[in-house]
């Protein structure tokens, strides 16, 4: 199910290149879904005071709050991801070095294959998560 046919119009080096955007977009969103739930988990159990996310209590209030933070956040993160396109080449842009780390106990190319569909398919629902938690704050 594919209903905006991008793939049906596109070069087989704008697909890699689609997938390599897709899988990175997916594991920021993996950590983004984090950065909105653990803390609307601590604040709620008033780990951190009454007034951790805001007087609002949510968690989008920060860009009101805080501008100066999410601004040096962006930054520092927008450095990083310049220094990671400038350290690899297009098709390779989604190697996070993990079989070098060892975090993945078998590495015959079937299991990579499930591993990279499986990252895909979280990624995918973390993008929906964040989509929606998004809109909830609003």
């Amino acid at each position: 199910f594919y209903p905006a046919g991008f793939a049906a119009k596109a070069s087989p080096e704008e697909l890699i290149r689609y997938r390599e955007v897709e899988v990175m977009h997916g594991r920021f969103a993996q950590l983004a879904i984090l950065g909105f739930l653990l803390p609307e988990k601590y604040a709620a159990e008033g780990a951190f005071g009454d007034d951790f996310l805001a007087p609002t209590g949510t968690a989008l209030e920060v860009f009101n709050t805080d501008p100066l933070w999410v601004g040096l956040t962006l930054g520092v993160i927008s450095c990083l991801e310049t220094i990671r396109l400038l350290q690899t080449e297009p098709g390779t842009r989604t190697d996070a070095k993990i079989l070098e780390v060892g975090l993945y106990p078998e590495q015959s190319p079937e299991k990579l294959a499930e591993y990279s569909l499986k990252e895909l398919q979280n990624g995918r629902l973390a993008m929906l998560a964040f989509a929606g938690a998004v809109v909830q704050e609003l």
